[in-house]
């Protein structure tokens, strides 16, 4: 399939197209997919994109995604995202989805990320994540996290957060995450933050957590914090613990804790 044979397509076409428009793909189809398949759509499609879009695939083709399908997508794209991207998505196949799914993107996707990205993900959805969703993803990317990144979730989806979601994190992500990519959650989503929400994270994850890693939390959020929200945490990784780990606290927040 050439780079641009989408370019023929209109928004008003995307918009028209049926929910099983891909049920005649197959997982071998899928994984043949040459990463600049997706450059002849522009930021007008996306936008145009339906709901149900995803809704012909199936956990099989989910699996069978090669890293860089998402290769001819641009910030442009990203930015133009509906919140209903992920309608046509389902538990199957989010836990179907491979660990470098997320490869073909990059720093100025991840940056361009709209705040409701999320917006069609569900509670059963989240539950469904497996361990490594997060593989695909590297230092760079995390550094590039917007603020609003976790604005399309609400606290049936934070409640819904398996222990294992951040395992495909390492070291290196942690260093570089942004002091405010917390902006996105509210006092809601962290009242419904599940004990083992930590569970992923190891000693080395919690030695490399930058000085400013709370700077986007409020005294709102201190104040929501269940009282099992350290359950995930053991020995090892309290001992890890940076010296710096609070500098981004304030006294409001202290005071709200």
């Amino acid at each position: 399939m050439p780079p641009d044979a989408m370019g023929g397509m209109s928004a008003d076409m995307m918009t028209a197209m049926p929910a099983d428009a891909m049920g005649g793909m197959d997982a071998d189809m899928m994984t043949a997919m040459p990463p600049d398949a997706m450059g002849g759509m522009d930021a007008d499609m996306m936008t145009a994109m339906p709901a149900d879009a995803m809704g012909g695939m199936g956990p099989d083709m989910m699996a069978a995604m090669p890293p860089d399908a998402m290769g001819g997508m641009d910030a442009d794209m990203m930015t133009a995202m509906p919140p209903d991207a992920m309608g046509g998505m389902d538990a199957d196949m989010m836990a179907a989805m491979p660990p470098t799914a997320m490869e073909g993107m990059g720093p100025d996707m991840m940056a361009a990320m709209p705040p409701d990205a999320m917006g069609g993900m569900d509670a059963d959805m989240m539950a469904a994540m497996p361990p490594d969703a997060m593989g695909g993803m590297d230092a760079d990317m995390m550094a590039a996290m917007p603020p609003t990144a976790m604005e399309g979730m609400g606290p049936d989806m934070m409640a819904a957060m398996p222990p294992t979601a951040m395992g495909g994190m390492d070291a290196d992500m942690m260093a570089a995450m942004p002091p405010d990519c917390m902006e996105g959650m509210g006092p809601d989503m962290m009242a419904a933050m599940p004990p083992d929400a930590m569970g992923g994270m190891d000693a080395d994850m919690m030695a490399a957590m930058p000085p400013d890693a709370m700077g986007g939390m409020d005294a709102d959020m201190m104040s929501a914090m269940p009282p099992t929200a350290m359950e995930g945490m053991g020995p090892d990784m309290m001992a890890a613990m940076p010296p710096e780990a609070m500098e981004g606290m304030s006294p409001d927040m202290m005071a709200a804790m």
